[in-house]
């Protein structure tokens, strides 16, 4: 499956795409990893569209061998790729079975 992006424009930042789904991400992140600085980092994260269902917040392909699962209450909600300096999250897994809000579908 194509990843659905626009290339000729520059990647808007995640959360001015989908501010709930980042607001959701940074609590979880912040409560399960304290003090780990990519919970900072996520409200700036470029969104590069969807591929096969996952939130792009680096070009498709980006190296990312660390996966961060964020729970609530025993139930996993996120997936998060993590690039090998595990310093930035490549793409996001929403795996809790909402739908994807369609404000990330018309900006893929």
């Amino acid at each position: 499956m194509e990843s659905r992006k626009s290339p000729e424009k520059s990647p808007l930042c995640l959360a001015d795409v989908c501010p709930d789904l980042v607001g959701e991400i940074v609590a979880l992140l912040r409560d399960s990893h304290p003090g780990d600085p990519i919970a900072d980092s996520i409200s700036s994260l470029p969104f590069h569209g969807i591929c096969r269902n996952y939130v792009l917040t680096a070009p498709e392909g980006t190296p990312s061998p660390w996966v961060i699962a964020l729970e609530r209450e025993e139930d996993t909600l996120f997936l998060l790729g993590v690039d090998p300096s595990r310093s930035v999250v490549t793409w996001v897994d929403v795996v809790d079975g909402r739908d994807l809000p369609a404000a990330l579908w018309r900006q893929s």
